[in-house]
């Protein structure tokens, strides 16, 4: 029979020598947050060497127990970007069945709590999060894969749409013509995407008034250096563009500016469709420069450019002399066949704004803040670099070109595959085998090339025969409203 006894035998030591106090409720709900963070979420087990726990943890401001710790509403945000419906109800939806199935007090259903919480989540850690994301694009991608050592950036302008708040209008305008309350602000983007990969570099952020120019100097700062290649529209074929490439170390091709006139004739003959000409500096900075005047005479006095000639059908289909001009002159290194490839190459972006806009949605934003539009928009960047990286390592594992896989297709496979990793935390064996399922069903959504494929930009379906909101809409009248409610027995009698 044991007896229970207060009185020490040793002065200074504990009579439970070889057992511990009990943990506290508080610490038995703090570990098992910590297991549901750390192993058994099944979208931070399927992405776990993509976005690893430590990176999070590094940026996470949480230091109490919460329902809603950082690292828990990251996950729960990116599943809200990557599901079909983007509600926050859906969101917290989902972290009650992950509480639930942990044993955890479910939270509320009200989505107030998980708003007020992502709206704490440090930017920091998202950008952390892309950061590593386009890193590791580079690191798995394999030199060969290069166009002759330099590495193809494509840039174009977008824009998107939010929701119509006070906060939302004072950054962001509307679009000409529209008045307070009938419609949307936008938010112009510059988007930098590298075809090597197709993973997007970063969206430079500008209202509609503001030149793709100044969004431009943004990226060239963080993004472009040496060896690097950008290809652009004829926007971007300025004489100032051009030269801070050059002093760089990078290169240009694109298409010359529609006020600058190329004559054919002049300039030193490489073959029949191909000319190196001289672009003289003006005296003083274009207008809407932001360079000054010390800045722009540091610029060279003369750029070289190489202006090949080529043929191509335009939008109405009839054959077209058009011309490309670019800052590669050797013709042997660099094949004229070639750089007109890549030009032709540009269009890609709009594919790639296709996909994060229309099949992922950030078309129209669904934040009301400034602040959480920024947050948002890296959500949906570090979500495509996701999906682009699966489709990179899938393709280099079953020797796939990763560029002719379908990325709604991939996403619809990673999201039917998530459920494998459900039960796998702690269990690296079972993890990495659904990993390779995973990838080998990624490897199948194969599109079939279809050379000479042409997709006006044309609408089948017509529009529902609405009229268009001309004023706010408190200020429409409705002839059946009535003060009286009409009586609903059937919600009543509930």
């Amino acid at each position: 029979m044991c007896m229970k006894t207060t009185t020490p035998f040793l002065t200074g030591f504990s009579t439970l020598i070889c057992g511990r106090s009990k943990a506290s409720a508080q610490a038995v709900l703090s570990e098992k947050r910590k297991q549901l963070l750390d192993v058994n979420i099944d979208i931070t087990q399927q992405f776990a060497d993509e976005i690893s726990p430590e990176l999070l943890d590094q940026s996470s401001c949480t230091e109490r127990v919460r329902d809603y710790p950082d690292t828990l509403v990251f996950w729960a945000f990116l599943h809200q970007i990557a599901s079909d419906d983007a509600s926050c109800a859906h969101a917290v939806a989902q972290v009650q069945e992950w509480t639930r199935l942990q044993g955890l007090p479910v939270p509320s259903a009200n989505t107030a709590s998980y708003c007020n919480a992502r709206a704490r989540l440090p930017i920091d850690m998202l950008r952390k999060v892309h950061r590593s994301l386009c890193e590791q694009l580079d690191a798995n991608l394999p030199v060969s894969r290069r166009w002759r050592g330099l590495r193809p950036l494509v840039e174009d302008g977008t824009s998107a749409q939010m929701p119509d708040t006070q906060a939302n209008r004072k950054i962001w305008h509307y679009a000409s013509g529209q008045s307070e309350g009938c419609g949307f602000p936008v938010i112009k983007l510059n988007g930098l995407i590298d075809l090597s990969h197709g993973g997007i570099r970063d969206f430079a952020f500008s209202s509609l008034n503001v030149s793709e120019l100044r969004a431009h100097e943004r990226l060239q700062e963080s993004y472009i250096a040496k060896d690097d290649l950008l290809i652009a529209d004829r926007l971007y074929s300025s004489y100032e563009v051009i030269a801070r490439l050059r002093q760089c170390g990078a290169h240009y091709i694109g298409r010359p500016h529609q006020s600058r006139k190329v004559d054919y004739r002049k300039g030193q003959k490489v073959s029949r469709n191909e000319r190196i000409v001289e672009w003289k500096k003006s005296r003083y900075a274009p207008k809407g420069s932001q360079l000054s005047q010390a800045e722009w005479e540091a610029l060279p006095d003369i750029l070289k450019m190489r202006i090949v000639r080529y043929k191509g059908p335009d939008r109405d289909g009839n054959m077209k002399t058009r011309y490309v001009v670019t800052t590669l002159l050797e013709s042997r290194e660099y094949p004229a066949d070639e750089v007109i490839s890549l030009y032709v190459h540009r269009w890609e972006i709009e594919v790639r704004f296709r996909e994060i806009k229309s099949t992922l949605g950030m078309e129209m934003l669904r934040t009301k803040s400034p602040e959480m539009i920024s947050k948002e928009i890296l959500m949906y960047m570090i979500f495509y670099n996701l999906i682009r990286l699966l489709m990179l390592k899938a393709g280099l594992r079953h020797g796939v070109n990763h560029r002719r896989l379908s990325f709604r297709g991939v996403q619809q496979s990673m999201q039917a595959s998530r459920a494998g990793f459900r039960n796998v935390g702690g269990h690296p064996v079972l993890r990495g085998r659904e990993k390779v399922a995973m990838w080998e069903r990624v490897a199948e959504r194969i599109v079939v090339e279809r050379p000479g494929r042409n997709e006006p930009r044309r609408v089948k379906r017509r529009p529902k025969c609405t009229r268009w909101l001309q004023k706010p809409r408190h200020e429409y009248f409705e002839h059946f409203r009535s003060d009286e409610a009409p009586m609903k027995s059937l919600d009543n009698a509930a």
